[in-house]
Order: C-alpha cells, then sequence, then structure tokens
C-alpha cells in the first residue's frame, strides 16, 4: 500500500497544493498513473485502489509520472512531463524525457511539477505530497488501540488503578484526570499543552512523534462498525 499526504514546506514562501490524504494498493503488473485532472470521462479501472491520482494544477501533466510495485518495493517514474517530477528535491530526468525507475521508501518526498508564476494561484502550485509505503496495518484496530482507549476511559475513575496509568511522552508527567489531553488518530495520548506546538506547526497535517504516523487533522471523523 502507499499513502500520499501533502508535504509542508516551511522553507518554501509559498505552500504547495494541498490535497486530501490518497490511498492506493499495490499489485505486481498494475500502474498507477499520476497527473493532471481533466473533465474529459475516463475509463476507470473496476477496483478503485488502483485508479489514477490527479490533481487539479495546471503545472502537473496529463500524464506526469506513473507508479507500481515489484515484490512489494514501491517505484516511481517520469513519464515525460513537461515540469519534471522530484523525488527528496532531485529530478528525475530532464523536461519531456523519461526517467528510469527510482525506489521509493517510506518518508520519502515527491513533487510533481514546480510552481509557475509564483505559486501565487492553486492551479499555478506544486504537488508535494510524503509518502507512506506499506504502512495499511497502522489504520486497522489493533491491542494498542483497544488497550489505549481503555486507560483512558479509566480516568474518569476516582482511583485509577496505578498499572493503568499513562505518561505523556513529552513531559513524562502521568495523564490524569482534569487534564487537557490530546490523542492522535494512532491513538497515542499527550497533554495538549505538551503537544500543541507540535499540532499547530504543520496543521492540519499531524505527524506523530511517537510512531511517525501522518494524519489529516481536519478529516471526517468515521464511526466505528
Amino acid at each position: 500500500s502507499i499513502r500520499m499526504t501533502p508535504f509542508i514546506d516551511h522553507s518554501s514562501s509559498t505552500p504547495a497544493l494541498y490535497f486530501e490524504p490518497i490511498e492506493r494498493r499495490g499489485r505486481d503488473g498494475v500502474v498507477i498513473r499520476l497527473g493532471r485532472y481533466t473533465d474529459k470521462k475516463e475509463i476507470a479501472p473496476q477496483n478503485a485502489a488502483y485508479a489514477p491520482v490527479v490533481f487539479k494544477s495546471k503545472v502537473v501533466s496529463r500524464s506526469h509520472a506513473e507508479m507500481w510495485t515489484e515484490n512489494g518495493q514501491w517505484f516511481v517514474r517520469d513519464i515525460k512531463s513537461s515540469s519534471g517530477t522530484f523525488l527528496n528535491r532531485i529530478r528525475l530526468s530532464p523536461a519531456c524525457q523519461q526517467s528510469q525507475a527510482f525506489p521509493v521508501k517510506d518518508g520519502d518526498v515527491l513533487q510533481l511539477g514546480m510552481d509557475f508564476r509564483g505559486g501565487s494561484e492553486e492551479v499555478y502550485k506544486c504537488v508535494k505530497m510524503r509518502l507512506e509505503v506499506n504502512r495499511s496495518w497502522q489504520k486497522r484496530i489493533n491491542n494498542f488501540n483497544v488497550s489505549a482507549h481503555t486507560r483512558l476511559r479509566s480516568l474518569t475513575q476516582a482511583q485509577p488503578a496505578l498499572g493503568q496509568q499513562q505518561e505523556c511522552s513529552i513531559c513524562l508527567v502521568a495523564v490524569a484526570p482534569c487534564q487537557s489531553l490530546f490523542v492522535a488518530p494512532c491513538s497515542h495520548v499527550w497533554h495538549y499543552k505538551c503537544i500543541r506546538p507540535l499540532i499547530i506547526r504543520n496543521y492540519p497535517q499531524f505527524l506523530c512523534p511517537n510512531c511517525r504516523a501522518v494524519c489529516d487533522l481536519e478529516a471526517e471523523v468515521d464511526v466505528p462498525e
């Protein structure tokens, strides 16, 4: 699996195009195209997990790049785009030339195109994304998620058991009743005062300092089934 989230680049005066997180699945022999959104109707694949990834940016070519997997390893290649594809700030090939295949790993930053007219308008901004590779297991409920919420519920009791208390990994002080807390989608918990600088730094994105999972704080709330 691969998940693409907007990359917030503080070294740039103009932020890249913001988009909702995108997830795709990998299967040997299946190529996932990356390009510009068009109004033309195309034949969609049977499974949305392998659908093309498109962005409403004029600096992205209609057929800009492609990604695929081989034995669990993800690869990316520029397919003759005019404004270029960059992997960790390195351009993969000159304009209008197809590049070789480059392996991508968890945490890499992929950029499609370059800002035009200073990126003053959304349609002229490049697309920068952080890649989360083969981390779909983090979205499934596991024993850690269940036990973390059990400990939080125990805080509403008058005297929670000592073994159930949880510490904030930033200040190392125990999480207790009547404290302002922040619970990330990965179920890690901190005092809000401690985690607030990290929340506002890349808002609406949040990078968990414990497990490095990236989430969108503006995402719709899913009701567990």
